[in-house]
């Protein structure tokens, strides 16, 4: 599961290399049309405003590997022992069925949006939209692993120091 977590975080952060730039060149390139030659374009704002949402999923699964989201174990360290294993698999499961909410209904909604077009750039909507599934779809496999990873060695020592 790591390696392919692995791949798919290449791919956002390579994504975001690219991205990042581009919108920055198109708003910098709005502004000087826009102020200076009062001719902009049409499709810019759209352009950025899409290519932010697209950062900002593909940021966040990226992200949540290295631990930058707000850290579960403030409410974990409350507890000690069997608690503790028990409120950390419980804080895990919620954010997981979170993320699989999130695939599903988001998802559905950019599926159904296929026949409507952006105002400027006429493009199915879905494409835009799609950032939200794909983003929580790489955030659910990258908080599998860290639930895996972190629960496996709770169970191993809990089952030991039963014997």
């Amino acid at each position: 599961m790591r390696q392919v977590n692995n791949v798919l975080l290449l791919f956002c952060r390579y994504a975001i290399i690219v991205m990042v730039p581009v919108m920055a060149a198109v708003i910098f390139v709005q502004v000087v049309l826009r102020y200076v030659f009062l001719s902009p374009f049409s499709w810019a704002e759209e352009l950025s405003r899409y290519l932010l949402v697209w950062i900002t999923c593909l940021g966040s699964a990226y992200a949540l590997r290295d631990g930058m989201h707000i850290s579960i174990s403030f409410m974990r360290n409350k507890f000690k022992g069997p608690l503790q294993t028990i409120v950390t698999v419980a804080i895990h499961l919620v954010t997981l069925g979170f993320f699989i909410y999130c695939i599903k209904e988001g998802y559905a909604f950019a599926a159904s949006q296929w026949t409507q077009r952006s105002t400027a750039m006429q493009i199915p909507m879905t494409f835009p939209l799609m950032a939200i599934p794909l983003g929580f779809g790489i955030m659910f496999l990258v908080g599998l692993e860290s639930f895996m990873a972190e629960i496996r060695p709770m169970f191993k020592t809990n089952v030991s120091s039963w014997s």
